[in-house]
C-alpha cells in the first residue's frame, strides 16, 4: 500500500505531461486531452484514500512494534543481574524500557512513513526519467547518489550527540525518582539543598547535551534543505538547456520541474521531523545495546531436586561485583534436608549474599552450590522458584487488593487458599477485605502486617526451601512475637536459613553460622554455642542483652 500510494503522484505529472503536449499540437480542441484530465482527477482522489489507509496501518503497526518492545526490554532488564541493578536506578530504567521506545515508536508512526515513501518516489522517479530520457535518469539518478551520501555523513556525526542526550535524560529522571523515594529523610535531616543541587547539577548536563544534539539537528536540517534547493536550480537549468535543443518536449520540461516537487515535500517532511529521527536513532543505540546485555544467570537448566525438604550445600564459594573486593572469600557450608540454619554476622558481612545465592538472583563467582544435590545451575528458574522462597527484610507490596498481594497476581489459587493462608500467619482479620484495594506502597497495612502478609505468600506456595532475610527487624516486640509464631509454624518439615540482627529470631533453629569478612568464623549447635562463653555466638548474645537493658 505504501509502494502503490507513493508511486500514484508519479502518473499525474505523466497525465498533465500528455494534456500539456496535446493541447500544444491540437490548439483549442478538448476532446484529446479529455481523457487524460479526467484520469489524473480519479488518480489524484484514489491516492488521497490510500494515503489514509497506510496511515492507520503505519500507526497500529507502530503501536504493536512498540508494545511488544517494551514488553521484551521489562522481561530482559528483569532477567539481569544484580550487578546491572545496583549500577541503574528505577528511574533511569523507566526512561529506557519506555522512553527510548516511545522515541522509536514516534519514528515507526510519524517519519517511517515518509521515509519510506520518500524511496519509493526516488526509484520510482528516476525509473520514469530514465524512460524519458536517459539523460535526466542518469542526472537525478548522480544527484541524489551524492545528496544521500552528503546527509548520510552529517546523520551520522548527529547519533552520538543524541545517545548522549538520552542518557543525560535517563541520569535526570533517575536523580529525580532518587530523590523523591528518599525525600522524608532528605526533609527530616535538613538535605533539601543538598539535593536541589544535584537536581540543578543533573539539569545542567541534560541541557548542555540537549543543546549539542539541537546544534547537530540544524546543521543537518540546513544541509537537507541546501540539497532541495540545489536540486530544484539544476532541474530548471537543465531541462531548459534539453528545451532549447529540442530534445525533450514542454511537457517533459514540466515532468521533470513537477518530480522535483513531488520529491521535495516527502524530503522536507523528513526534515522538519529530523528531531524525531535523531532521537530515534539514539534510542535505537540504547535498546539494542541493553538487548545485548547477557543476563548474569543463564536459566538452562533442566533437573528437577527429589520432592521433599531441599539440602544445601556450599563449597568453597567466592563472590564479588567484579570489583576484586571478594564478598564471600570461600564459604563452604553443609544444611541437611529439613534443618533449620541461623545466620549471623555484623552487616557487610555477606549474609544476604549467601541468601541471594540460594535463591539464585545472582552467581557464584567461583565454587558450587548444590540443592537437593543437584548443582544449581542445573535446576530450571521455575522449578526454583517453586521449590525456594525468601521473605526479605523490605517486602514491596504492589498496587492492588489484599488477594493479589498474596498471590502475586496469580489467578490459580483459590481464594479459600489464600484465606488459608492468611489465617495461618495471623492476618484471618483481611478474609473481609480479600479483594480490597491496599494501594501502592502498602496504604493501609502496618510494616508488621506487610511482614506478615510476605509470610502469607510463602505458606500459599508452599515451597521446601525458606530464607528469611532480617524478617523481623523492622517491627515492634509485639509484632515480632506474632512473626515469631507464624515462622515457626512456617519452618516446620522444611529447610531453612534464618539471617537475622535480632537473635531472638534464632530461637527456633538447630545451628548457628557466624560469618565475618565472607567467611564462615564459627559454626555449631546453637545451645552448645550459646552455653560456650567464648564462642563468637555468646559474645552477639550478651551484646544483645546489654544493648536491650
Amino acid at each position: 500500500m505504501l509502494a502503490g500510494a507513493s508511486l500514484l503522484p508519479l502518473t499525474g505529472p505523466l497525465l498533465i505531461r500528455a494534456v500539456i503536449d496535446r493541447a500544444l499540437v491540437d490548439g483549442t480542441g478538448t476532446t484529446s486531452i479529455l481523457l487524460p484530465a479526467i484520469g489524473y482527477l480519479v488518480l489524484a482522489v484514489g491516492a488521497q484514500f490510500v494515503t489514509v489507509a497506510v496511515s492507520y496501518f503505519a500507526t497500529q503497526t507502530a503501536w504493536h512494534t512498540a508494545n511488544g518492545l517494551r514488553i521484551q526490554l521489562t522481561d530482559h532488564v528483569l532477567g539481569l543481574g544484580h550487578s546491572f541493578h545496583r549500577q541503574h536506578s528505577p528511574g533511569e530504567l523507566i526512561q529506557r524500557v519506555d522512553g527510548d521506545v516511545t522515541a522509536v515508536s514516534d519514528f515507526l508512526g510519524r517519519v517511517l512513513l515518509k521515509t519510506g515513501g520518500a524511496l519509493f518516489i526516488t526509484v520510482g522517479m528516476i525509473g520514469v526519467l530514465f524512460v524519458l530520457d536517459w539523460r535526466l535518469g542518469l542526472f537525478f539518478l548522480v544527484y541524489m547518489l551524492v545528496a544521500a551520501k552528503v546527509v548520510l555523513r552529517r546523520r551520522d556525526r548527529s547519533i552520538s550527540e543524541s545517545v548522549d542526550q538520552m542518557g543525560a535524560q535517563a541520569a535526570l529522571f533517575g536523580g529525580i525518582e532518587e530523590r523523591l523515594t528518599a525525600a522524608e529523610d532528605l526533609r527530616a535531616n535538613g538535605a533539601g539543598s543538598h539535593a536541589m543541587w544535584r537536581f540543578v547539577q543533573d539539569a545542567t548536563t541534560a541541557l548542555l547535551a540537549t543543546k549539542k544534539m539541537e546544534r547537530a539537528f540544524l546543521i543537518l536540517w540546513w544541509t537537507m534543505q541546501g540539497m532541495l534547493t540545489i536540486g530544484m536550480v539544476l532541474a530548471l537549468l537543465g531541462s531548459a538547456a534539453l528545451l532549447e535543443r529540442d530534445i525533450i518536449s514542454i511537457g517533459t520540461a514540466f515532468v521533470l520541474f513537477q518530480y522535483t516537487l513531488v520529491l521535495r515535500r516527502p524530503l522536507e517532511e523528513i526534515v522538519d521531523h529530523f528531531d524525531v529521527v535523531q532521537k530515534a536513532n539514539g534510542a535505537m543505540v540504547r535498546v539494542v545495546g541493553l538487548l545485548a546485555l547477557e543476563p548474569d544467570v543463564a536459566d538452562m537448566g533442566t533437573q528437577r531436586p527429589a520432592p521433599g525438604p531441599l539440602s544445601v550445600e556450599f563449597t568453597d564459594v567466592m563472590f564479588d561485583y567484579g570489583d576484586d573486593e571478594p564478598v564471600l572469600a570461600g564459604i563452604s557450608l553443609s544444611v541437611a534436608a529439613g534443618d533449620s540454619v541461623g545466620i549471623v554476622g555484623r552487616s557487610g558481612s555477606g549474609k544476604t549474599t549467601m541468601s541471594r545465592l540460594v535463591v539464585r538472583l545472582t552467581e557464584a563467582t567461583s565454587g558450587s552450590l548444590k540443592l537437593g544435590g543437584i548443582p544449581i545451575e542445573d535446576i530450571s528458574r521455575s522449578e526454583l522458584r517453586h521449590r525456594v522462597a525468601i521473605i526479605p527484610q523490605d517486602v514491596q507490596l504492589l498496587g492492588g487488593s489484599v488477594r493479589d498481594n498474596v498471590t502475586l497476581f496469580d489467578a490459580a489459587p483459590t481464594d479459600t487458599a489464600v484465606v488459608d493462608a492468611l489465617t495461618h500467619v495471623g492476618l484471618g482479620h483481611l478474609e473481609s477485605e480479600l479483594h480490597e484495594l491496599i494501594g501502592e506502597g502498602g496504604v493501609g497495612l502496618s510494616a508488621g502486617e506487610a511482614q506478615l502478609l510476605a509470610l502469607a505468600r510463602v505458606w500459599l506456595r508452599k515451597p521446601d526451601l525458606i530464607v528469611l532475610d532480617e524478617a523481623t527487624s523492622r517491627v515492634d516486640p509485639e509484632t515480632e512475637h506474632r512473626l515469631q509464631i507464624a515462622i515457626a509454624a512456617l519452618l516446620k518439615g522444611r529447610t531453612s536459613l534464618v539471617i537475622a540482627h535480632r537473635l531472638s529470631t534464632l530461637r527456633a533453629v538447630d545451628r548457628i553460622v557466624v560469618v565475618a569478612d565472607g567467611e564462615i568464623i564459627e559454626e555449631g549447635d546453637r545451645a552448645q554455642l550459646a552455653g560456650d562463653e567464648t564462642s563468637q555466638f555468646r559474645r552477639l548474645l550478651d551484646l544483645a542483652l546489654e544493648t536491650t537493658s
